[in-house]
């Protein structure tokens, strides 16, 4: 008789564990779909900055126009956005770690959409300026933001795919910022676009506050955001800053982010439509596929230097390609459709610049995550701080000074003699892999089990 009772409560148990388990498995399958549709919304965020990023690139004419300038003014003028992105990101780091991202990320994109107004209604150099630098300010923790929602909502495995979601959509947006933008502008004019660009961050805003929450337990936010935090941040940024290799990575990332910063984001229209002699909107289609390819070398550096177990040799051979792409690009004269592979291909090597983000978390513990990618995209976006200025003064050093309605007109040569800096700048990131440690998880793992087995023969 107690057999049968014991079986009967075996048989009990065995059906409550069960049922239990597929609760279990239901409630995750709900929170993993609330999760991605709450980093997706985080992603359309840094979709819309992206956008907000490029969208100089196509508006060149309009801009020297509209602000009265020259080429090195455009470049101080559009370089306020970077001094603001790289400055922000570390305080955000420690901000979004301690208190969540859903109040940064609403104020980011209501930050965005008004300075877009404010850019299209001004013919101010220093209010453009002010403008540009508040964008800036929002765009800086879209990709943060993003990647912390990922690990508050879903499981550690789906960190990656986060990482490239977000890098994925950036792209996305880059594109939109290209040649459909582009249209927008030949239709409306400049004001109308940048009005149509505050329109979308406003609605990217309303979006935002209603459906993400920092953490799946909204109904105890603080303690849930307090278990994440640092105690002594500044303990960790110091750290970061003494180790080499942080170094050493970040200005691999800021080198290798040029062309995107130049090309991408500020000149590439104007030089492709001078070299080619094409129309803007066929200028704006060739630099976004630069973006395309982005979109595509982005998951394949990933895969691999997974299946190759190496962070470095990706980077390295990503760095070379990178570099004499430009070189040709640059330098000779190409037909059209040559242009348009060698933007793809130079979009794609360019990507393999994203494995210094993993790289540098491998390298430092995890609870600094989150500020090491701050720190490193901090330097990354110190290349339109410094280069932009540059090379806008030297396309005016190597400018004939003829004008056009009082808008500068600028030859082929000139944009090849200043954007020249950019092959010989990626060559020197080249030159940088050679001091680059290996940080891939199962190289270091071999590597400490392969120094035991030499203590163990000793």
């Amino acid at each position: 008789m107690k057999s049968i009772t014991r079986c009967f409560q075996i048989v009990a148990l065995k059906h409550w564990i069960t049922k239990e388990a597929e609760s279990f498995s239901i409630t995750m399958k709900k929170k993993n779909i609330k999760g991605w549709t709450i980093v997706m919304c985080s992603a359309l965020f840094y979709m819309y900055q992206f956008m907000v990023r490029v969208s100089p690139n196509i508006m060149n004419g309009e801009l020297l126009a509209n602000f009265c300038i020259d080429s090195a003014g455009l470049g101080i003028l559009l370089g306020a956005y970077n001094w603001a992105y790289a400055g922000m990101q570390l305080p955000l780091g420690i901000t979004i770690d301690r208190f969540g991202p859903r109040i940064f990320l609403c104020a980011a994109a209501l930050l965005c959409a008004s300075s877009c107004f404010l850019f299209g209604h001004t013919t101010h150099p220093i209010v453009g300026g002010a403008a540009r630098f508040m964008m800036g300010m929002g765009s800086a923790c879209g990709l943060i933001s993003t990647i912390k929602l990922g690990t508050l909502w879903l499981p550690p495995k789906h960190v990656a795919k986060v990482t490239g979601m977000a890098l994925l959509m950036g792209t996305a947006g880059a594109s939109l910022g290209g040649a459909p933008l582009e249209m927008v502008l030949h239709r409306v004019g400049f004001t109308r676009t940048m009005e149509v660009l505050g329109c979308i961050g406003l609605g990217v805003a309303v979006l935002t506050f209603f459906l993400v929450n920092n953490h799946p337990t909204t109904n105890q936010p603080k303690e849930a955001v307090r278990a994440g935090s640092h105690e002594h941040p500044l303990t960790d940024l110091a750290l970061l800053i003494k180790t080499p290799q942080t170094w050493i990575l970040a200005t691999y990332g800021m080198l290798m982010y040029l062309p995107i910063t130049a090309i991408g984001v500020v000149w590439g229209v104007s030089f492709v439509k001078s070299i080619a002699g094409v129309s803007e909107a066929v200028a704006a289609s060739v630099v976004s596929t630069l973006f395309f390819g982005a979109a595509l070398g982005s998951p394949f550096f990933a895969y691999y230097s997974d299946f190759t177990k190496s962070r470095r040799l990706p980077m390295v051979l990503g760095a070379l390609v990178t570099t004499v792409l430009w070189l040709v690009i640059i330098t000779c004269q190409l037909p059209l459709y040559l242009l348009y592979a060698l933007f793809f291909l130079a979009g794609f090597a360019y990507t393999s610049k994203s494995l210094s983000f993993a790289a540098i978390c491998e390298l430092m513990p995890l609870k600094m995550s989150a500020l090491a990618v701050a720190f490193l995209n901090a330097i990354v976006m110190c290349t339109g701080v410094i280069f932009l200025p540059i090379i806008g003064a030297l396309i005016d050093m190597h400018w004939n000074g003829k004008t056009i309605d009082n808008v500068p007109l600028y030859t082929p040569e000139d944009y090849r003699f200043a954007l020249l800096i950019i092959p010989i700048l990626l060559a020197a990131s080249c030159v940088i892999t050679i001091f680059m440690k290996e940080t891939h998880p199962e190289k270091q793992i071999n590597q400490e089990r392969d120094l035991l087995m030499g203590d163990d023969v000793l």
